[in-house]
């Protein structure tokens, strides 16, 4: 790697985005491979435990100010961690020792959960101190997920990098379905203070799993000399703007999620307001949301070396999905729309997860941190955005017709991004 005159350090030998992954002697088979398999368990306990956090953490707010500012405040100083430090903890991950800075983070947020479990119901902190407990902790998870997602193409080999993207997804959803129903039990059953703490043992157990799972692949890296925090920090947006797949990347995921997750919020306001779903029903339609995910996931792992073209199939899913929900805002009863909203699920994460695996094989194993990094910024900020502005869209026109409208939207832009996005639907 060259220094140019104005000291912004290029990359050299990756402007096409298709650089080869660094080779590392895999497993035959993923699941004989020991590092990502307790990787991935601590991956999944620790997603399973931070619903206990997330469950308890919100009726705590509502309980103790019984304002829904409250709630909101806790939202935006996430998004603001997010948004001021998340390209700085890629850049981070990229420098140092992943699996220690997986180990680091873990361990953190387990003793930050204990204290944040202490402040809240011993010592009765007040609530400005209880935001910036939740922020240090919110800070210190986003240098886990850096490190974990730009690890996993290395740890796998790219031969295997569809599996594992499907497969973590897979035990993501499932993490958060068992834990939002056991995070349910546990508050009520013994209070959000034992839930809290039962957060804390989910990540401590994490780190453990993150010990036991041993050395990760080094990482090889194409620098020849060394360059400052700034300078690799100011390349990855260098890098992203200059090579065409992963600029697509980077602007059409957030923009996928965003509109993913307006529908989703509208489905529930009119299963309530629209077609009066009874608990039963509602509970139905919550439980069809994270079912369509682990369809699209299986199929995409079922489908293994088989699926070609995958670029075109990311434009696919994206314009099906259009029509899908202009179809549900014209859906008049609670059944009749389980399975649109199932099958919404499965394209959408057949989609993102189609992205994942393109930034996997795409990005150099010494950049990855970054660019997730980057993407993770701006896919926690636009999401928060649009359900803002379809909320009060859809107290002044209706949730189903602001949901006709997202469709119409999700369509045009999918029809545009097919035409103008020609790196994403030439990919293989």
């Amino acid at each position: 790697m060259g220094m140019n005159p104005s000291s912004e350090p290029e990359i050299i030998g990756y402007q096409d985005g298709q650089a080869a992954l660094h080779n590392t002697k895999a497993p035959r088979t993923l699941w004989h491979n020991v590092t990502f398999r307790r990787i991935l368990y601590g991956y999944g306990i620790s997603v399973f435990g931070d619903c206990f956090n997330g469950i308890a953490i919100s009726l705590w707010v509502l309980q103790t100010t019984g304002s829904a500012k409250s709630m909101a405040a806790v939202q935006i100083c996430n998004m603001v961690v997010s948004f001021l430090f998340g390209s700085v903890a890629g850049t981070v991950a990229d420098r140092l020792d992943r699996r220690k800075l997986m180990l680091a983070s873990d361990v953190f947020r387990g003793v930050m959960a204990v204290l944040i479990a202490i402040s809240l119901f011993g010592w009765h902190a007040p609530f400005p101190v209880v935001l910036l407990l939740l922020s240090l902790s919110m800070f210190s998870s986003l240098f886990q997920a850096p490190a974990f997602h730009a690890s996993v193409a290395s740890m796998v080999g790219r031969e295997h990098i569809q599996q594992a993207t499907g497969t973590i997804h897979m035990v993501d959803n499932l993490a958060r379905i068992s834990g939002l129903a056991a995070a349910g039990v546990a508050v009520a059953a013994f209070g959000g203070f034992v839930a809290i703490l039962i957060t804390g043992a989910t990540f401590l157990l994490s780190a453990v799993c993150v010990v036991m799972a041993g050395h990760f692949p080094e990482v090889q890296r194409s620098v020849s000399q060394q360059t400052t925090f700034a300078q690799e920090w100011r390349s990855s947006f260098g890098y992203i703007y200059r090579n065409p797949l992963i600029r697509s990347i980077v602007l059409l995921n957030p923009v996928l999620i965003l509109f993913f997750m307006s529908a989703m919020m509208l489905v529930q306001v009119m299963a309530v307001q629209v077609w009066e779903a009874n608990p039963v029903q509602f509970g139905l339609i919550e439980t069809c949301i994270p079912l369509g995910y682990m369809i699209g996931s299986a199929l995409l792992i079922a489908s293994g070396k088989r699926l070609k073209q995958r670029g075109r199939w990311v434009f696919i899913g994206l314009i099906v999905l259009g029509p899908l929900y202009i179809f549900l805002a014209n859906v008049s009863s609670p059944i009749m729309a389980l399975p649109f909203i199932v099958g919404g699920g499965a394209m959408f994460a057949c989609c993102t997860m189609l992205t994942q695996i393109m930034l996997r094989t795409a990005v150099p194993d010494e950049l990855q941190g970054r660019v997730y990094g980057v993407v993770g910024t701006i896919t926690s900020t636009a999401p928060i955005l649009g359900l803002t502005v379809v909320s009060v869209l859809a107290d002044q026109w209706g949730a189903a017709s602001v949901l006709q409208g997202v469709g119409i939207l999700l369509l045009a832009t999918g029809i545009l991004a097919a035409t103008t996005l020609k790196s994403i639907r030439t990919y293989q």
